[in-house]
């Protein structure tokens, strides 16, 4: 049979433990004389008053996902160190005959404050922090998000000048008449279904895209392309990014996740978009055997999680030594045709069409 303490004995535990739970530092409750009892506390009430506090400082600091909530915390606890121990050492200097009445302080506030020290430590480090929770929200929203149209823009490391010739002399572009990732266009729909519109020196489209089933190449005077492999028909991309950014941005979001030191560095405007703040996150490449760029810039909705913008840094365009930046920016939300991922809606009724299949 189990028995429970004595309620009488319970009282002088409840009234120290709510004494620290219900005060604040600066609360003319909590500067007042420390509660006064006939008998010290015994070892056993003082365990099970540590246990207590044991118990709320842990659940406050699981409960604070904010850092500044955390940091704001460990402050206010530190000061409620301070004052106890002021308090202790005053009623100390007039009541030296009687110190055992203060070890249950001591060692209440020593235990919390280490509890909550490496709680904050401890939760800094985990995946559940600001910078991993906001990529967690990214990905669910591309996996629920519309259509989204999205401008890509090749720029200058250094200067931030447009480079839409993609390094090449004017003769070699209009010889090889290539097209340049500088102001092409990618339409997204969900995760699978893309359209990413590039263009030569003079113009001419060449289109790549996915229906989510099979994926296919538009050329200027050739045949359209199809194919069922999920490989076909992909994207020429810098060697920096080769393995890192795919089209629907889920692989790459949940790669920088794994490879990078993310940072969250606030809510701040972005170019062009001043009146409004996006959450921005700063991705330093980890040490190792990872390819990528070094550093790779991200906004993002603050609310919904929605891509903003990502901007590779240090890219190295096809025939071009000098590095680059390479920008997606979200242009619009508009709902695109329902049949808009097919090849279909963008050549000729009467265009010849090649369907390969899977080697």
């Amino acid at each position: 049979m189990t028995t429970k303490p004595d309620e009488s004995e319970n009282d002088p535990v409840d009234r120290l433990s709510n004494q620290w739970l219900d005060t604040e530092p600066g609360d003319s409750e909590f500067n007042e004389p420390a509660m006064d009892t006939s008998e010290p506390l015994d070892r056993e009430q003082l365990r099970r008053a540590a246990d207590v506090q044991l118990v709320h400082a842990m659940l406050m600091g699981l409960s604070e996902n904010r850092e500044d909530a955390r940091q704001r915390r460990l402050h206010r606890l530190m000061q409620s160190i301070a004052v106890d121990k002021a308090r202790m050492a005053g009623e100390e200097a007039t009541s030296p005959q009687r110190p055992h009445r203060y070890v249950g302080p001591a060692v209440r506030w020593g235990t919390a404050a280490m509890i909550m020290i490496s709680l904050t430590v401890l939760l800094i480090s985990l995946p559940s922090n600001k910078a991993m929770a906001t990529i967690d929200q990214m990905i669910s929203a591309i996996e629920n998000a519309g259509d989204r149209t999205y401008s890509v823009i090749v720029r200058d490391r250094n200067t931030g000048r447009r480079d839409r010739g993609g390094g090449r002399s004017a003769a070699e572009r209009s010889r090889q008449e290539r097209a340049v990732l500088d102001g092409a266009t990618l339409y997204l729909r969900g995760s699978g279904e893309y359209v990413l519109y590039r263009y030569t020196s003079s113009g001419q489209a060449v289109i790549n895209g996915s229906d989510g089933l099979t994926n296919w190449l538009i050329r200027p005077r050739r045949a359209v392309l199809v194919s069922n492999s999920p490989q076909a028909f992909r994207i020429p991309m810098p060697e920096e990014l080769a393995d890192l950014l795919a089209l629907d941005f889920i692989d790459t979001l949940r790669q920088i996740r794994e490879r990078y030191k993310i940072k969250y560095l606030g809510a701040v405007p972005v170019e062009r978009d001043q009146e409004r703040s996006w959450a921005y996150l700063h991705a330093t490449r980890r040490k190792g055997r990872f390819k990528g760029p070094r550093v790779i810039r991200i906004w993002a909705h603050p609310d919904t999680g929605l891509l903003r913008r990502i901007e590779f840094a240090d890219i190295r365009l096809q025939g071009d030594p000098e590095p680059k930046k390479l920008l997606l920016d979200l242009r619009d939300q508009h709902t695109l045709a329902e049949n808009w991922f097919t090849h279909a809606a963008h050549h000729a009724e009467d265009a010849e069409v090649d369907f390969l299949s899977e080697p």
